[in-house]
C-alpha cells in the first residue's frame, strides 16, 4: 500500500513536471514503455526491490536500459528515483503515471475477454456502448480465454458486464442447485 502512495506522488510530480515543460506525450510515450519493459522482464523488476544490489549498479543497469530510448527529463527522473532509493517503485509510478495521463486526456480503458478473436464490427459496436455510457474516448483492451466459450466479459474500472456462455452456464447450475425438483414429484 505504502509503495502504490509513493509511486502515485512521484507519477504525480512527473506529469506535473511534463505538462509545465510541454513534453507530456514525450513521457507518456517513454512511461508506456518502461511499464512495458517492466511487465516483460521479471529479472529486472526483481533487480529493482532487491536490497543487495547497490545503488550505482540499479543505475548504470537502468541507463543501460532506458537511456537511448526516452527523453533526457525521463532519465533524469529515473536517476532521481534511484538516488532516492525508490527505485522498486519505478514500475508502479510508470502505471500510476499512464493512469494520470489518461484521467487528465479523458481516456477511458476496457478490456474485453472472449473466447475467441472478436471481429472489427464487434470491436467497434463495444466501443461505442462503453463510449455512451462513459463518455471522452475509449481504448479497448483485448484478451483471450477459450474457457468462456462463447460471449465476452467487458471491464470498465471496477464495473464488469459479463455475458459469457460460462456465465450462463454457472448462473443455470446455480439455479438447478437452489430448486428442489423433487417436491413436484
Amino acid at each position: 500500500m505504502a509503495q502504490i502512495k509513493v509511486a502515485t506522488r512521484y507519477a504525480k510530480s512527473l506529469l506535473g513536471l511534463v505538462a509545465e515543460k510541454g513534453n507530456l506525450e514525450e513521457a507518456f510515450k517513454d512511461m508506456t514503455l518502461i511499464q512495458k519493459t517492466c511487465s516483460e522482464n521479471r529479472d529486472l523488476v526483481v533487480l529493482l526491490k532487491s536490497p543487495v544490489v547497490n545503488t550505482e549498479k540499479k543505475t548504470s543497469i537502468l541507463t543501460a536500459i532506458f537511456e537511448k530510448n526516452v527523453s533526457e527529463v525521463t532519465m533524469l527522473f529515473i536517476n532521481l528515483i534511484t538516488k532516492n532509493r525508490r527505485e522498486s517503485a519505478l514500475p508502479e509510478i510508470a502505471d500510476a503515471f499512464i493512469a494520470q495521463y489518461k484521467a487528465m486526456k479523458g481516456i477511458t480503458t476496457a478490456l474485453v475477454t472472449s473466447a475467441t478473436v472478436l471481429a472489427d464490427d464487434a470491436k467497434k459496436k463495444i466501443a461505442d456502448l462503453v463510449q455512451k455510457e462513459v463518455g471522452g474516448t475509449v481504448e479497448l483492451e483485448m484478451e483471450i480465454n477459450p474457457e468462456l466459450i462463447g460471449g465476452f466479459i467487458l471491464r470498465i474500472g471496477d464495473k464488469q458486464l459479463d455475458t459469457s456462455i460460462l456465465n450462463k452456464i454457472g448462473d443455470l447450475r446455480q439455479e438447478f442447485m437452489n430448486k428442489s425438483f423433487a417436491k413436484g414429484i
